[in-house]
């Protein structure tokens, strides 16, 4: 708790203070993850990487952007990918040293390309993958069939949760995983600046946090009488993902002048409606005057979960005190 109070409060500090803080901080939250984390620093380990994958027919793949969630202007820092018996990989791409030197041991993006390119075939898994799916177009020119959405997934199977990746994580697989999340983690710091093997355990990481989730998440719809939302996820839900993503990229043409004469076209329509409306209503205005005295229509639900909460008036004076 001490040290991310340190972080919180590091904005004032040096480059140098704030990564010895970072550093400590990743390392106590993930560091368990270190033995299990690579960071792939050649093309050819890029490249038996994704044989294995293909072998295996999945991956889950995440991309780390130069703190940017803009796809179409934002940098590729690195990819973030794991395919069973492999370790949690971090692909490092455009990592510099403090004077802004590109860092040696890294990938290009044509290499990205040129691998994942080789992933036709394979069933790729994501979290937010519309979001990951433009990142990759944009940075690496590489379009990606993504089979599963994790984050998509979770909101079928309960839209009342919270959707995001180490929620879903900690809440279905490791209830004992300290949450974390990237913009505390790595406070006021542009991430290029963090040294790979560092930045791999929270980056490699949600490639393989990803892979889990799916893995429960198919559990879950193969449970009986989920066959239904298991149709909408797989029929409706994911062929969307890439067709938004394209809509984003390449934008829409608006006719302003169309738009204009609909607009004026509807709202009066709308206003005429209000006037029928308002001359019905003017038949029961003293019914209704008479209702808004009544109990029920003074009612207000209690603003706090407790006693009475989200019930009728009717149903609360019909419980016991």
């Amino acid at each position: 708790i001490v040290q991310t109070k340190k972080i919180s409060k590091s904005k004032n500090l040096s480059d140098d203070d704030k990564l010895a803080l970072i550093i400590s901080e990743v390392y106590r939250i993930l560091g368990s993850y270190k033995d299990k984390t690579q960071v792939i620093t050649t093309v050819q380990e890029l490249h038996d990487y994704v044989d294995a994958s293909i072998r295996n027919g999945v991956i889950s793949i995440d991309t780390e952007t130069n703190n940017s969630l803009e796809p179409v202007t934002c940098k590729l820092m690195g990819a973030c990918i794991y395919t069973p018996g492999k370790h949690n990989a971090y692909i490092p791409v455009n990592h510099v040293d403090k004077q802004g030197n590109k860092l040696q041991g890294q990938v290009t993006e044509q290499d990205i390309k040129t691998e994942f390119d080789r992933l036709c075939n394979t069933k790729i898994i994501m979290h937010n993958g519309k979001f990951d799916y433009e990142v990759i177009k944009c940075t690496c020119n590489c379009e990606l069939n993504i089979y599963w959405d994790t984050l998509i997934a979770a909101k079928v199977l309960n839209e009342n949760e919270l959707a995001g990746l180490k929620e879903q994580y900690i809440s279905k697989i490791d209830s004992t995983q300290e949450k974390y999340d990237i913009e505390n983690l790595f406070e006021h710091i542009k991430y290029e600046i963090v040294p790979p093997e560092v930045f791999a355990l929270y980056a490699a990481t949600d490639s393989y946090m990803t892979y889990k989730l799916y893995l429960w998440q198919k559990e879950q719809f193969n449970k009986p009488g989920n066959e239904r939302l298991y149709s909408l996820f797989m029929n409706v839900e994911m062929p969307v993902v890439q067709v938004a993503a394209e809509m984003e990229l390449t934008g829409i043409e608006i006719d302003t002048e169309y738009a204009n004469r609909l607009s004026i076209k509807y709202h009066k329509i709308l206003d005429d409606l209000d006037v029928v409306i308002a001359k019905e209503l003017d038949k029961y205005k003293d019914i209704i005057a008479k209702w808004r005295l009544t109990d029920e229509a003074t009612y207000r639900p209690p603003k706090k979960q407790g006693d009475g909460f989200a019930k009728s008036k009717s149903e609360q004076l019909a419980s016991p005190p």
